[in-house]
């Protein structure tokens, strides 16, 4: 028996997922070793990529930490919006649609892991939900869809199910760092440098070539992770300023083991790029309903040098 590509995106939207695409082989010609779906999947023909949306309601309590003070809400983000449900409902539907594919078509099917269960370098999900037609690189480096702006998680299915792939992304531009900026500005460690000072990276896929900055690893975990004080933390175990990776393993070890969570060292004290990123409706969203006094608010806290 055979399914459509139609058929396979209405079982993925039936299972709760918001959108869905679904990206052919020569859009992944430029992945880098190891990395390709048939580095993991051999004779892989299609990969399947699917989002949910994050609710208001969960990104909103980003705006109370990052606004009010009320750092304790940052575990409504955690839980609901960053390590554990999304995560575990498209680990949930990455299954089930691998399953549909293999009990219908006989063809084989490998659902990747996502979010935290994740282990060891499988594809980029971002770099799949651009190949499937999803959205664009924003310059944060982070997927920006039309409908939601950065504020989805994706899960990814390959198999070697030949599918009809979709077009890619070719609406209105969602990302235009040189006028907007935000993700720059609301940085808290400037991992993210302004627009024409930090170094860009190119991919191509499709035949379209896509701009994005380079993130500074070490200082972005440092915020995300609540490294040092002035991030949230309760010692400075990364005071550098420009953390290399082993500083970054060093203080790793040294942070106390958190009991209260599903990770060790929680890694949800951040989020403010894609928080205030303006695209996916952003201000109707949040401005328009008074949940967000905007993403000025928190200049202050990111001033580059």
């Amino acid at each position: 028996m055979s399914v459509s590509s139609r058929q396979i995106k209405d079982f993925v939207l039936s299972l709760g997922m918001d959108i869905c695409g679904i990206a052919d082989m020569e859009r992944f010609a430029t992945s880098p070793p190891g990395r390709h779906p048939r580095d993991v999947l051999p004779g892989c023909k299609s990969a399947v990529v699917f989002g949910v949306k994050l609710l208001d309601g969960v990104v909103q309590a980003n705006f109370r930490a990052f606004e009010d003070g009320r750092n304790d809400l940052k575990g409504i983000y955690g839980t609901y919006g960053y390590t554990m449900l999304p995560n575990f409902e498209l680990t949930y539907v990455c299954y089930a649609v691998a399953r549909f594919i293999e009990s219908k078509t006989g063809a084989i099917a490998t659902p990747c892991s996502t979010g935290p269960m994740t282990n060891g370098a499988q594809v980029s999900i971002r770099h799949a939900a651009v190949a499937a037609g999803l959205g664009e690189f924003g310059y944060m480096s982070i997927v920006l869809t039309p409908e939601f702006g950065p504020r989805v998680r994706f899960g990814v299915v390959l198999t070697t199910l030949e599918l009809e792939p979709d077009p890619m992304y070719s609406g209105k531009k969602l990302c235009d760092p040189e006028k907007c900026g935000v993700c720059a500005k609301v940085c808290p460690t400037c991992s993210i440098k302004p627009y024409g000072q930090g170094e860009l990276l190119h991919v191509e896929m499709g035949g379209r070539e896509f701009e994005y900055t380079r993130v500074h690893f070490t200082n972005c975990r440092k915020a995300l992770q609540a490294m040092t004080k002035d991030t949230g933390g309760r010692e400075d175990y990364l005071p550098q300023e420009d953390p290399t990776m082993q500083d970054y393993i060093e203080a790793e070890m040294k942070m106390p083991i958190d009991g209260m969570g599903l990770q060790h060292i929680p890694s949800w004290n951040c989020g403010k790029c894609q928080t205030y990123c303006p695209a996916g409706n952003w201000g109707k969203a949040f401005i328009a309903t008074g949940l967000s006094r905007g993403p000025a608010t928190q200049y202050k806290d990111a001033q580059p040098e």
